[in-house]
């Protein structure tokens, strides 16, 4: 994926754009969306007016109980900031992001699993000044403020970084590096609005 080209996690969507683009959303995604709970941004992620991933958020209790158990095991107790159904290249499952405080510092967790268990995709943060010189320096190449770092793992090991760095106008990118420390790819982070 270029450097310039740019992946856009939206905020509470850009749906009704990208169905203009003749793009179709995943099954299920609008009903989701409109059931969604109050104050939880849904996620679209698009690359070249193409949907490649989607997430809209589920409410308390509604997690499998195969879910719940592979959550317990790579990402126990913590708070949890987001849960819910994510279809995109790694599968279709559902996403939990937890925050933890651990000596007085915020950690974050995250994890894709699928209906049956299978644990997808997860990943956890690094504090910025523990991360490696070469990651933030591909980083930096973003924008000269590194807000967080955290390190991406498949299902049998790790990946990538992924880094959410600000620029001197405050506009958020996600920029993605790779285990040998170059830049892959740096994705514009926006906010909208829809209406289901």
């Amino acid at each position: 994926m270029p450097c310039r080209r740019l992946r856009i996690a939206l905020g509470c969507s850009l749906a009704l754009a990208a169905c203009a683009t003749g793009d179709r959303l995943p099954s299920g995604f609008a009903a989701g969306l409109a059931e969604t709970p109050e104050g939880t941004p849904a996620r679209l992620w698009i690359l070249d007016d193409h949907v490649i991933s989607a997430s809209v958020a589920l409410g308390p209790g509604s997690l499998p109980a195969a879910v719940r158990q592979s959550l317990d095991a790579v990402a126990p107790r913590g708070e949890v900031m987001f849960q819910g159904r994510e279809w995109g290249p790694r599968g279709e499952g559902y996403r939990i992001d937890k925050r933890y405080q651990i000596d007085g510092a915020e950690h974050t967790r995250s994890a894709l699993i699928a209906s049956d268990g299978t644990v997808l995709e997860r990943s956890h943060s690094v504090p910025v000044k523990e991360a490696p010189q070469d990651v933030l320096a591909a980083a930096l190449r973003v924008g000269p403020h590194v807000q967080s770092v955290e390190i991406v793992s498949g299902r049998e090991h790790e990946e990538y970084w992924r880094c959410v760095v600000a620029d001197r106008l405050g506009r958020m990118f996600v920029a993605t590096v790779g285990m040998d420390g170059r830049l892959v790819g740096a994705m514009r982070r926006v906010s909208a609005r829809v209406d289901v």
